[in-house]
C-alpha cells in the first residue's frame, strides 16, 4: 500500500502526523511525506522519505492508495479531495477543519476535552515524534520548587511579537514573585516528554501541540491566547476543570497582573484543577497509540478496492 502523507506549515500537528506514518512504514507499507521545509528534516530524522518535489505533481505521479492529510491546510486538503483515493483527516482540537470531510476521521483529543464529538472518528492517542533539535533547552533538574513552563515566547520583531513578549515576561515575573521555577521556550519544536515532568503548570496561547502535550503529561494549563480559535480551545480546558483561560481584555494593567498570579496560584496549589490535569494525563495515557490503527487502515482500503 502506498501512503502519502500531506502536512500544513504547523509544526506540531505534522509531527502527529509523523507517528502514524512511522507506524505504516514500520508495518511493510510505502509511505512518503509532504511538508513544509521547515519540517523536512524531522521526518529524515524520523526515518521518512520527504517528498521535494511539488507535492501536486508528485501525487499525480506516484498515485498513492490513501493519502492522510492536515484538514487546516488549503494544499494538503486539495491534494487529498483531488486524489481520487479514501482520505484520513486528523480532527484539530478547535480550529474548524476545511471541507471536504475525509473517508475517515482520526480525533487525537482526548474526550474530555473534545466540545463536539465527530460520529464516527477513530480515537487515537496524542503523540508527537519528538525531534527537538540540540539547543533545546532543558530542566536542571526536579529541584526544591515547583516548575512552571511558559511556552511560545515570540522571537521576531512586528509590533504583535513585541507585545506578546511583553506580556509573557511579565507572567514570567508573576511566577517567580510566587517563588517558582520557570521555564521560557521559544519556537514550536521541543521534546515535551523530558520538559514537562516536573512542571504543575503551562501557560500558553492556546496552540493544540501545547495542549495535548500538557494533558499527556497531566499538567494543568493556563491559556493566554492570540485568537479567537485559541480562546476557545482555552475555555474548553476551563470547562473540562484542568486549566484556566484569561483574555487580553482581562490582562490589561496592573490590578490584572495581581488576577494573574492569583490563578497561578490556584494552578499550582491544588484544589481542583491539579487531580482534573492528572486525571486526564491517565486518559491519555489509555487510548490506542497511532500504531494500533494500522489494521483499520488496511481493512478500510480493502473495503475501498472490493
Amino acid at each position: 500500500m502506498r501512503v502519502l502523507f500531506s502536512a500544513g506549515p504547523g509544526r506540531p500537528a505534522a509531527l502527529r502526523l509523523v507517528s502514524l506514518a512511522r507506524a505504516l512504514q514500520t508495518a511493510g507499507h510505502e509511505v512518503r511525506f509532504s511538508c513544509p521545509a521547515r519540517t523536512r528534516h524531522s521526518v529524515v530524522r524520523a526515518g521518512l522519505v520527504p517528498v521535494r518535489a511539488d507535492p501536486w505533481r508528485f501525487s499525480q505521479a506516484w498515485r498513492p492508495d490513501l493519502v492522510v492529510h492536515d484538514p487546516l491546510c488549503p494544499d494538503s486538503t486539495a491534494i487529498a479531495a483531488m486524489s481520487g483515493v479514501p482520505t484520513i483527516g486528523c480532527l484539530p482540537y478547535a480550529h474548524p477543519p476545511l471541507p471536504p470531510h475525509p473517508s475517515v476521521w482520526i480525533d487525537p483529543c482526548p474526550p474530555p476535552l473534545r466540545e463536539r464529538p465527530e460520529p464516527g472518528a477513530w480515537p487515537v492517542r496524542c503523540d508527537v515524534y519528538e525531534a527537538a533539535g540540540p539547543g533545546a533547552p532543558r530542566p536542571t533538574g526536579p529541584g526544591l520548587r515547583p516548575r512552571v513552563c511558559i511556552a511560545g515566547m515570540p522571537s521576531g520583531d512586528r509590533s504583535g511579537d513585541r507585545r506578546r513578549a511583553r506580556l509573557l515576561r511579565r507572567v514570567a515575573e508573576g511566577v517567580e514573585s510566587l517563588g517558582l521555577q520557570v521555564l521560557v521556550l521559544t519556537g514550536d519544536d521541543h521534546p515535551w516528554s523530558l520538559l514537562l515532568p516536573g512542571c504543575v503548570a503551562v501557560v500558553h496561547g492556546g496552540d493544540e501541540g501545547v495542549v495535548y502535550a500538557a494533558a499527556r503529561s497531566g499538567v494543568s494549563q493556563l491559556v493566554l491566547p492570540v485568537g479567537e480559535d485559541e480562546r476557545r480551545a482555552g475555555v474548553r480546558l476551563e470547562q473540562a476543570g484542568v486549566g484556566r483561560c484569561l483574555p487580553d481584555d482581562e490582562l490589561a494593567g496592573e490590578p490584572s497582573m495581581l488576577r494573574l498570579r492569583f490563578h497561578i496560584a490556584d494552578l499550582v496549589n491544588g484544589g481542583r484543577v491539579l487531580p482534573a490535569a492528572a486525571r486526564l494525563g491517565r486518559t491519555v495515557a489509555r487510548m490506542p497509540p497511532p500504531a494500533d490503527l494500522v489494521p483499520g487502515i488496511e481493512a478500510l482500503l480493502r473495503r475501498q478496492g472490493n
